[in-house]
């Protein structure tokens, strides 16, 4: 037996609507059940309706002159399919319980409004599955499902994280702690340079640092260092017609030096309990304060005095905010 059917798609007389043979999906004895599609041209393209017919049986043979019919439009011919596919992939469960069906064809998944715990915990005992990963790597189409899903689940975490930073900043979080854990959890948000954090605060004694970077190039550490977003970055001289550093700024640029220097001194060859972290000639990225609503001369003039600065970089809280937003938009291509 094949699955195969030859379509035959007539127009009837109002040349408005094409329609074919009616198709027949029960007869038995008692009864007769028979689909006949129509399609309906429409300027974006044609949609297409759907008659049911159902005629009661006597003897084998059909009884009454009319059958019981009404008709579906398009958006019901639709929702049915996707009805009946759902049911026949739950049929295929064989056991009562809570369900959760997905699309696989790219067109949707139809989760909009779905509890996201709930999702996760559907799906979780999937992509945990060995046997499953190793059938799905073993074929090219499931190669590229794992790195779809890969994809998609680091997006979503770089764009909580992000949501995260946003609205600490615009609800006014002020605490160095608060920011200080958040860049610990996704130093990412520094860029390729580096490829990873350490737990290791102590660079000297009576020296702790924020956080320490690892390039990428080398290995060797860097520096990045968290004052309060509250804190003002740059002020302008009226006689001199000139910006500078603010007061709060300076003071952190100095911390940034004795830090710089004492890292370098301490792990030029390894921290002497922790030898795999080697700082040589380390920089240092300062955050603080905000830029949001900064003029050009500002953000000119904040380029300017970090261009002049040797092994420290200055940046807004906005800044890395920006950074981390066009680091996100990379990714999703």
């Amino acid at each position: 037996m094949t699955d195969e059917r030859q379509v035959s798609r007539r127009q009837a007389q109002s040349q408005r609507v094409s329609f074919t043979d009616p198709i027949v999906i029960a007869s038995t004895p008692q009864r007769r059940f028979e689909v006949l599609p129509q399609y309906i041209k429409r300027t974006d393209g044609d949609q297409v309706a759907a008659k049911l017919l159902y005629y009661k049986k006597r003897e084998g043979r059909i009884f009454g002159l009319f059958p019981v019919e009404f008709t579906l439009n398009h958006e019901e011919v639709k929702e049915l399919k996707r009805v009946l596919e759902e049911s026949l992939a739950v049929a295929e469960g064989r056991q009562d319980g809570d369900f959760l069906v997905l699309r696989l064809d790219g067109t949707g998944t139809g989760l909009s409004g779905r509890d996201p715990i709930a999702v996760g915990k559907a799906i979780a005992p999937l992509v945990a599955d060995e046997d499953v990963l190793r059938s799905l790597a073993d074929t090219e189409d499931g190669a590229e499902l794992l790195k779809g899903v890969q994809s998609s689940v680091r997006l979503t975490e770089l764009s909580l994280a992000i949501g995260q930073l946003r609205t600490n900043l615009d609800s006014g979080e002020k605490k160095e702690q608060t920011y200080q854990e958040w860049c610990e959890r996704h130093g990412w948000v520094f860029g390729n340079a580096y490829t990873m954090r350490d737990e290791v605060r102590t660079i000297a004694l009576g020296d702790s640092v924020d956080g320490l970077l690892a390039q990428t190039a080398n290995g060797l550490r860097d520096i990045f260092e968290l004052k309060r977003p509250d804190m003002p970055v740059i002020s302008y001289d009226n006689t001199h017609k000139c910006w500078f550093w603010s007061r709060d700024v300076s003071m952190a640029i100095g911390q940034c030096h004795r830090y710089l220097d004492a890292l370098h001194e301490a792990a030029a060859r390894g921290l002497r309990d922790h030898p795999e972290v080697v700082a040589y000639h380390p920089r240092a990225i300062l955050i603080i304060g905000r830029s949001y609503d900064w003029s050009e001369d500002q953000v000119k003039a904040l380029h300017g005095l970090n261009a002049r600065l040797h092994g420290i970089s200055v940046m807004t809280y906005d800044q890395l905010l920006a950074q981390a937003e066009q680091l996100l938009s990379t990714l999703r291509g």
